[in-house]
């Protein structure tokens, strides 16, 4: 019995241990960006996880997208901010008072974005970011600007800002990183 509980033990430090070169998002996600790829690309596309420093790990999860060995772009899961029920405050330090929504961008090989999709929000308030119209609005020109080159929704200030700022933090993070 001893040696049992030395095994699981020993198992468990290597599972938490190993788990630190990956995403601290949840893992559910990569199987929504998937179906979201297949439909972009086709069902040939394959994503390979990018292992990722902790701090950009927080937010993000980093992918290169394969067609067999050719490489065809990367893909980025990100973590945003959203308003609870009740209302909202513009997000500072203390973000538990706001619930997060998660969204993928997937970029070409030479780094332009080719789409941009909300994975999951489940805020009552600011759905209307997950709408495939307004999103196209990222298909564009960068850096993106509330205001300038991307669309502000009444209702949903608190999400458009936070994506429009996720995804400019993004397009920074394939530039740098590939």
């Amino acid at each position: 019995m001893a040696r049992r509980k030395i095994i699981t033990v020993f198992i468990a430090l290597i599972a938490i241990g190993a788990s630190g070169a990956y995403s601290y998002l949840p893992d559910y996600l990569t199987k929504k960006m998937a179906r979201q790829l297949s439909k972009i690309y086709d069902k040939n596309i394959v994503s390979k996880e990018i292992e990722v420093s902790d701090d950009l790990a927080l937010n993000h999860q980093l992918f290169e997208l394969y067609r067999g060995d050719s490489l065809e772009g990367y893909s980025i899961i990100s973590r945003g901010l959203g308003c609870k029920v009740g209302g909202c405050d513009k997000p500072d330090k203390e973000t538990e008072s706001f619930e997060q929504f998660f969204y993928f961008t997937a970029f070409d090989k030479n780094k332009n974005i080719t789409k941009v999709r909300v994975l999951e929000y489940v805020s009552d308030h600011g759905y209307q970011i997950a709408n495939k119209g307004w999103l196209k609005q990222f298909e564009k020109s960068t850096p993106f600007e509330v205001g300038k080159n991307i669309d502000a929704i009444s209702g949903a200030t608190i999400s458009v800002n936070s994506i429009t700022k996720g995804i400019n933090q993004q397009v920074q993070i394939v530039a740098n990183r590939f």
